[in-house]
């Protein structure tokens, strides 16, 4: 008996001996012997790959997020598809909430009933600061160093443009640099051959050739006359800044290498392009309803056979003329249309016509509702990887309604989706296209970093195959700049936005005076109290502040 007690103790002794030891090795930590909650069952994404290289999550990953104004019906609709594919694929289930009323009024009854989603997109970033500063959207890089590599691969430079104080509160909705143009101007294409194709480089050259067009044409088939040149309303805001890039201004400035802003007002080149668009309205070829058009009337102008030319967006050549003419004229011939042309006044150095910015204005948070930000991170990482962006600009793939195939871990295009892009058959309100601005949160403007040319829109992956998009790239590469530096909006929060505002007003009012002046002094002498009016009313101080923050952007960005 007493030798089995003293087997018993010494068992006892070697245990605890054991134990000891097992202690010491874990650093004495108790808790550190004890299996975490990661390590005793896996976590929400730690799965197998699917096919586009994502960790599926045993557990489904959902989120809603707020996407803006729209049509809710028409928006469930054309999401469905792609919500399905992501939640049968992926694992995720993705809730987009759109309302038919403004984005703003919607987001501000969000702050001030505190009843918004996990996410919201298309913030700008006045927007942004005000949740910020009541606690409602949440530090991002926390997240994003641990759980999402491809952030900051893909913003690159970009990223520390978005940091506020070395934090991150939001990222950008739309990012990157599309390498297409913009801006044009816009020719008769068939009357210029009319004309025996004769070359234009600049301004007046330009106005030349549609004055000969007009003379040819002076009244449509309905004898109603026809013009020159059009515009709508408000051209200062539509028409002005692609014309004072003809004049070598970005986006309506004069900017020197130091950060220097001067609006064009201020500027012997604005007043040269106001006295070319009034010599346009003394010689009556001027659309008198340019200062008051809506985009509708201008359109039915256009497309009526009314006006020679236009100077704007490239594609409203498209929309106001062949893209209605092959619909409704069963005789239309591919060469009626408007091209899209550059052009250069003779001072300048370079023609700026088409400004790239490279930071979206609009944002996207993740609001303090989130309960897993971690997860709705690592799904905003893959969807701005190559494959996840193609996923979220061309839809679901491998459908008889795709257009594209992934198989094999490698994109193609589907041939009769591409041939009805290059054909410019492709029905945008069939069906077919059931990706771009569906569920985007975070997607990029310019081309995917594995090929170097694909692009999240699926229309422009053509551009160089296409016969007429290939023109039109072709005559307005030289145009093409990086603004981003110089894009500075004045953002709601900011004091001059009310001086912003009224500026904007003024000048529409007192520019379309200058132009419409009976003579060319008159027309100048409007101007310089255009000039006068303006500055009194704040424009310098908006150049002021556009100047300095250039000039930190100068500073910090780079």
């Amino acid at each position: 008996m007493k030798k089995s007690l003293m087997v018993v103790l010494a068992f006892i002794l070697v245990l605890s001996t054991l134990v000891a030891c097992s202690q010491k090795n874990n650093g004495g930590n108790e808790s550190q012997a004890t299996p975490s909650a990661s390590e005793s069952a896996p976590s929400a994404t730690e799965a197998k790959l699917n096919e586009f290289g994502w960790e599926l999550p045993k557990k489904t990953i959902e989120f809603s997020y707020y996407a803006g104004q729209a049509n809710p019906d028409k928006a469930e609709k054309n999401a469905k598809q792609l919500q399905q594919y992501i939640l049968d694929k992926f694992n995720v289930k993705i809730n987009k909430l759109v309302y038919d009323v403004k984005r703003d009024e919607r987001q501000n009854l969000m702050l001030a009933s505190n009843d918004y989603p996990e996410v919201i997109t298309g913030m700008d970033e006045a927007t942004v600061s005000k949740w910020v500063a009541q606690g409602k959207a949440i530090e991002l890089s926390q997240f994003i160093d641990k759980f999402a590599p491809h952030i900051k691969e893909q913003l690159g430079d970009l990223y520390k443009t978005y940091l506020t104080d070395g934090k991150l509160y939001a990222l950008p909705s739309y990012w990157g640099l599309l390498p297409i143009p913009d801006f044009a101007a816009h020719m008769r294409y068939d009357y210029l051959n009319e004309l025996g194709n004769p070359t234009f480089e600049t301004p007046d050259q330009f106005y030349d050739v549609l004055k000969q067009m007009q003379a040819k044409h002076p009244k449509n088939d309905k004898g109603e006359k026809t013009y020159a040149l059009t515009a709508y309303a408000p051209v200062t805001t539509y028409t002005v800044p692609t014309l004072a890039g003809i004049w070598g201004l970005k986006d309506g400035y004069k900017v020197t290498p130091e950060g220097v802003m001067t609006h064009w007002v201020n500027t012997p080149e604005g007043l040269e392009l106001t006295k070319f668009m009034n010599k346009i309205f003394r010689d009556g070829l001027l659309d008198p309803d340019s200062f008051i058009n809506k985009y509708e009337n201008m359109k039915a102008k256009m497309s009526t056979d009314r006006v020679m030319g236009y100077v704007g967006a490239w594609w409203i050549g498209w929309n106001a003329g062949h893209e209605v003419w092959q619909k409704a004229d069963t005789n239309w011939s591919e060469n009626k249309r408007f091209m899209q042309y550059a052009l250069k006044a003779p001072n300048a150095e370079q023609s700026y016509m088409s400004g790239k910015n490279a930071r979206s204005g609009d944002m996207t948070i993740i609001t303090d509702k989130a309960k897993n930000p971690d997860d709705i991170v690592k799904w905003l990482d893959f969807t701005m990887t190559d494959i996840g962006t193609r996923l979220i600009g061309w839809g679901v793939p491998n459908t008889d309604k795709s257009i594209w195939k992934f198989e094999n871990d490698q994109p193609s295009f589907v041939e009769a989706a591409k041939q009805a892009i290059l054909n410019s058959t492709f029905d945008y309100d069939a069906g077919e296209l059931i990706g771009m601005d569906q569920l985007n949160l975070v997607s990029p403007d310019g081309t995917m970093k594995d090929d170097g040319k694909s692009t999240y829109w699926f229309d422009q992956n053509f551009n160089q195959e296409a016969k007429w998009k290939k023109m039109l790239n072709d005559n307005l590469k030289d145009t093409i700049y990086d603004n981003t530096f110089g894009n500075i909006p004045i953002l709601a929060d900011n004091p001059l936005a009310v001086t912003d505002k009224q500026i904007t007003d003024l000048l529409e009012t007192l520019w379309s005076k200058a132009v419409m002046s009976k003579t060319e002094e008159e027309s100048v002498a409007n101007f310089k109290k255009m000039q006068d009016k303006l500055n009194a009313a704040g424009l310098n101080k908006i150049e002021q502040f556009k100047s300095e923050e250039y000039q930190r952007r100068l500073k910090d960005w780079k």
